[in-house]
């Protein structure tokens, strides 16, 4: 924990300076509350294909989350990145432990985050 410590405020402040960059309506059409399942499916998308570790990932949740951003697709978006994290995939995973296995874990965990997401939503539902 302690190597982490000075990365924080500097991501911190990351997150916040590109939460003000975003243009609120565009994140709230897209990736907000009401943007429901296609909401879900673009922050899968975007978790994804989202580089890098949590220095990244996390700030930006924030940022997008501070834009307007709804709970379930934010939890869709990290999720996605913990589970799918293409680049990963393409580094480690696939040279390390080939195709068959690649293919075997994504069909196995792809509809986790959309998962996550939609349990989300209904969970936001039934306890405001």
């Amino acid at each position: 924990m302690l190597p982490i410590l000075p990365k924080l405020p500097p991501a911190i402040l990351a997150g916040m300076f590109l939460g003000a960059l975003l243009p609120e309506e565009y994140v709230g059409a897209v990736l907000g509350e009401s943007s429901g399942l296609l909401g879900i499916v673009v922050a899968t998308i975007i978790g994804a294909a989202l580089p890098g570790g949590p220095m990244i990932s996390f700030p930006l949740a924030v940022a997008l989350f501070s834009a307007g951003a709804g709970m379930p697709q934010m939890v869709t978006l990290i999720t996605a990145w913990s589970v799918l994290a293409l680049h990963r995939v393409l580094v480690f995973e696939l040279p390390l432990m080939g195709g068959a296995f690649v293919k075997q874990r994504l069909l196995a965990s792809v509809l986790l985050a959309p998962l996550a997401g939609l349990l989300t939503e209904l969970i936001i539902r039934l306890m405001p």
